[in-house]
């Protein structure tokens, strides 16, 4: 029965490579390596923190495999990347391996990353498909904003300076 939510994959690493050899694509050490890195992550991690891990499994894999590895899972919709900061793009398994895609919102004054709920934007991506005929895809960059502590903090400060909000001549 079809309730309308996506659920985990029971095993997301099988998943993706049934997937990858559905596309007739080669399923190597190099990109298993890095759908595995990525499902035992706790965050989302950068290439080079990807490399990092493999190695320690893989030896010998070389760092050009790995961003070849994160461009084909890429292509074949199994890896999304997000730019969470101004710094270099990190990676996650994509969303229908795991249980469903994710919006990242990240705070501008502490840098904390939260996940949203993927349907956030549909509204959204519905109008810019209609108006300008263009396909949105909000996983791939973070929301920029002031988290609830931060936002919090900035309101308990100014009520602490009433004149803050005073009109000025």
């Amino acid at each position: 029965m079809d309730d309308g939510v996506q659920h985990p994959t029971p095993d997301p690493i099988a998943e993706a490579v049934r997937q990858i050899r559905a596309h007739g694509e080669r399923v190597t050490v190099a990109r298993t390596a890095v759908l595995r890195v990525l499902a035992d992550a706790d965050e989302h991690l950068s290439a080079d923190a990807i490399f990092a891990a493999v190695s320690r499994t893989a030896p010998g894999v070389h760092r050009t495999t790995i961003y070849r590895a994160l461009d084909a899972l890429e292509r074949l919709d199994l890896v999304a990347f997000t730019r969470l900061r101004h710094d270099a793009a990190t990676y996650h398994l994509a969303g229908h391996l795991v249980g469903g895609a994710h919006v990242h919102v990240r705070c501008r004054l502490c840098g904390t990353v939260s996940h949203a709920p993927g349907d956030l934007l549909d509204e959204v991506a519905s109008r810019l498909a209609t108006e300008l005929g263009f396909a949105l895809d909000p996983t791939a960059v973070a929301l920029s904003g002031r988290c609830d502590t931060c936002t919090h903090r900035a309101d308990a400060f100014d009520h602490t300076h009433p004149d803050k909000h005073a009109e000025r001549p």
